[in-house]
């Protein structure tokens, strides 16, 4: 969705009219980023209405992304501020109170104050109370503005959700089909070859084959980005960033194709064919048993995230899990 000044919530902003708290879901990580940013800018924008956002004036020229590189940032803007989650499994009420305090003051520069929650589905339940107090005290002074990201309206709690205009950005982007293909046919052939009687080895060769990316070093997923053109760090996301689900939700599909066999795969990717040589009339289907060991194993991936928050390496985990279902 092109957030463009004829959108209604956008002339909304601009005008000034906005209502405090929304919902900024679906579409990628960085098309909610963006918009929470054009958002901003229309509502700090010291140039006429006419002509916000502008782009350029001294408040629109620092309303960017977050920096948490843990340098201190050039474009730091005081009324602007994100709530960016570390390496917890949730954002923490004390942070949550922490970005808080600013809206109980008067704005330093610009007319208003907004404030960006970037995951707003990890908020802890106390972290939760404390914004929607926040959200349901208006400012006095000045107006301030919430705006909470998340990949789904769903995931926040129904007090939250009731309190704020939602504002769907597009379903999210598609999962890479012949990377999915060929990580399906790897993982399914060392299944078999481990349930024919082919040893533990098997095993640890078709966790492996469930990182997209494998065990490649940064320069050359550099090198392939670079290789690939603009669209290709979706496709080459792996498992270095622990906060990155993309990679769980990768794995899990490419096992359930797994389980279900290449008519699954083709039908499950966009009609690409059979995939690694496993031709679609001469694939054997597995046995009930074992493809519903298959489906349990791609539910728990996608639970998997919290294990790598805490600092356990995403080969281990993914080891554990196959192990789990697989050799009980």
């Amino acid at each position: 969705m092109k957030l463009d000044r004829g959108h209604r919530t956008m002339a909304l902003a601009i005008e000034g009219r906005l209502y405090p708290s929304v919902i900024l879901h679906g579409g990628s990580e960085t098309s909610r980023f963006e918009a929470a940013i054009t958002f901003a800018r229309a509502l700090l924008c010291e140039r006429e209405a006419a002509e916000r956002p502008c782009g350029t004036c001294r408040h629109c020229r620092r309303i960017t992304l977050p920096d948490i590189s843990g340098t201190e940032a050039e474009s730091f803007h005081p009324d602007f501020l994100w709530l960016v989650r570390d390496l917890k499994t949730s954002v923490s009420a004390d942070a949550t109170r922490e970005m808080l305090r600013s809206a109980h003051l008067s704005p330093y520069e610009a007319r208003g104050q907004v404030f960006v929650i970037a995951e707003a589905a990890s908020l802890s339940a106390e972290a939760s109370d404390a914004l929607l107090k926040a959200i349901e005290e208006p400012g006095v002074r000045s107006p301030r503005n919430f705006f909470l990201l998340a990949p789904s309206r769903l995931d926040l709690s129904p007090t939250l959700r009731s309190r704020s205009l939602s504002i769907f950005l597009g379903a999210a982007a598609a999962l890479p089909g012949p990377l999915l293909e060929s990580v399906a046919s790897g993982f399914r052939a060392s299944v078999e070859r481990f349930a024919a009687g082919g040893g533990a080895v098997w095993l640890l060769d078709a966790a492996s084959r469930l990182d997209p990316v494998g065990k490649k070093a940064k320069e050359e997923r550099e090198e392939r980005k670079k290789r690939s053109g603009p669209g290709a760090e979706q496709e080459v996301e792996g498992f270095d960033d622990p906060r990155a689900q993309r990679p769980w939700l990768l794995a899990a599909t490419a096992v359930r194709m797994a389980a279900m066999g290449s008519k699954a795969m083709i039908g499950g990717v966009g009609g690409s064919g059979a995939v690694g040589g496993l031709g679609a009339d001469t694939e054997q289907p597995l046995s009930p048993a074992l493809r519903r060991r298959l489906l349990a194993l791609a539910e728990d991936l996608l639970t998997a995230s919290p294990m790598r928050l805490r600092g356990i390496p995403a080969d281990r985990i993914l080891e554990g899990l196959v192990s789990r279902h697989l050799a009980g």
